[in-house]
């Protein structure tokens, strides 16, 4: 698995370096936010900070086309878990719905509706249990999709920021990946 993310990091790394160098970027962190929220494949702020790293002056515009992405993701999310249904999302995945974690997340769900939603897409919480949840027990995919986006672009703005401002806090990830060029002087 660790050589396959390897692969996958480096990849992201240079279509991000191909983009930026194309005017592309914002775009592309949208697609690749969309993509990442949608398969939960890698996690959504390493894609803020390396679009951050790459292109500094437009970390504001970053954190919202991320947030946008992954939002419009968790939106669909939402959308095909309540047209699938508990019976069909159960029979797709076992493991996902046991008793217990169908009485949790629906109690989450009665307890705060929308705000739950909320409250996961500014944490670092995996949110894709509760999006699907959610889309069992409720139709409501507009407020679901407003709900993601405020709090992914509450958490991609304050990762930006911290990645525009604290650069050098972050050189763990070139030693990572030792590939990572930035525009701006370090």
């Amino acid at each position: 698995m660790g050589k396959r993310l390897e692969k996958l990091e480096s990849k992201l790394q240079g279509w991000m370096e191909r983009a930026n160098r194309g005017n592309h970027l914002l775009g592309f962190c949208a697609l690749i936010s969309f993509c990442g929220t949608i398969s939960a494949a890698f996690p959504v702020t390493a894609v803020v900070i390396m679009g951050v790293l790459l292109a500094g002056r437009r970390w504001v515009t970053l954190s919202i086309a991320c947030s946008l992405g992954s939002a419009i993701a968790g939106a669909i999310i939402v959308g095909v878990s309540h047209m699938l249904g508990y019976d069909e999302i159960h029979h797709l995945f076992p493991h996902l719905i046991s008793p217990e974690t169908w009485a949790e997340a629906s109690k989450w769900i009665d307890d705060f509706g929308i705000w739950a939603i909320f409250v996961v897409g500014t944490s670092p919480l995996p949110q894709m249990p509760l999006l699907i949840f959610f889309g069992i027990v409720d139709d409501r995919i507009l407020e679901a999709f407003v709900a993601l986006f405020a709090g992914k672009l509450i958490k991609y703005t304050l990762v930006a920021w911290l990645s525009q401002h604290f650069p050098e806090k972050l050189s763990f990830f070139k030693r990572i990946n030792g590939k990572i060029r930035s525009n701006q002087p370090q």
